[in-house]
């Protein structure tokens, strides 16, 4: 019986550790940090620089130069213009560039461009020259054409003097060139009441270089075909007293007529004339 026990008590302790049920274990999770990626900086956009492009000139005379389109003129001639101390005409020494195979021949004025001194100009008409820079700077400051008005008596500043006045103007612009800013019109000069015609009429440019040192005249002949190509005979032939008499709404009319017309109408183009004005440069 002794030997008989023991074997039994191995086998009770052997069934009770099988009811043992396990305490489960509970580890915390590994929380992984949240994987922050660096932030993506884009590079600032630079944008190249704008550049205007440059000027082209393709001449100089003294101490202009210019872009002169082939379409324009076939050639030049460039000269230093002696003082002329005579009233009816009265300029001092100055730079002259004529063109030479302009589109238009026989007119009035030759196609030229003219660089005065102003301290020089004022020496020789100190009574005349400084009122003209005054009025031109005005206009310049303003930015803006005063209104044609009646003929003979609304002028825009104008050099050289002539012995004859305005007439009229038309297609009165301010726009700047490459060394200062100026105003452009079209006009005739005359001593009598003369009709608005193609041989008269010519395209100017007056301007003021930005230090104030120089004026620049541009003188260019220009046709309009709504024009008759001379002042004779009087439109409608009429009698030179009737003409004279009724100039006035005559003069209104076709200025309001040169005004309505596009640039592109005239011969040569004021767009083409204007180009060649805007590439103007002067070196003293």
């Amino acid at each position: 019986m002794k030997k008989l026990a023991f074997p039994l008590l191995i086998l009770t302790f052997i069934l009770l550790a099988c009811n043992i049920t396990p305490v489960p274990t509970t580890e915390s999770p590994v929380t992984e940090p949240p994987v922050t990626e660096p932030p993506v900086t884009e590079p600032p956009v630079t944008e190249p620089p704008v550049t205007e492009p440059p000027v082209m000139t393709n001449l100089t005379c003294n101490e202009l130069s210019l872009y002169l389109d082939p379409a324009l003129a076939s050639g030049y001639d460039c000269q230093v213009v002696p003082e002329s101390p005579y009233e009816m005409e009265m300029y001092p020494e100055h730079t002259e560039l004529s063109l030479q195979g302009y589109p238009l021949v026989d007119k009035f004025f030759e196609p030229h461009i003219s660089i005065y001194s102003v301290s020089d100009y004022t020496i020789l008409r100190p009574d005349f020259v400084p009122n003209r820079v005054a009025e031109l700077q005005a206009i310049l400051t303003s930015g803006s054409i005063p209104p044609y008005t009646s003929p003979f008596h609304s002028y825009l500043p104008f050099l050289p003097t002539f012995g004859a006045g305005e007439a009229f103007y038309a297609q009165a612009q301010v726009f700047p060139f490459m060394s200062g800013n100026g105003i452009r019109f079209l006009t005739e000069f005359a001593q009598y009441t003369v009709p608005v015609n193609n041989t008269d009429l010519f395209y100017t440019y007056q301007g003021l270089t930005s230090d104030g040192q120089y004026w620049v005249s541009v003188i260019l002949p220009i046709n309009h075909t709504m024009l008759p190509g001379s002042a004779d005979p009087l439109p409608g032939g009429v009698s030179f007293e009737d003409f004279a008499n009724n100039y006035d709404p005559y003069i209104l009319d076709m200025v309001n007529q040169l005004n309505s017309q596009s640039p592109s109408s005239y011969t040569p183009t004021i767009t083409a004339l204007d180009a060649l004005v805007s590439s103007i440069t002067i070196t003293p």
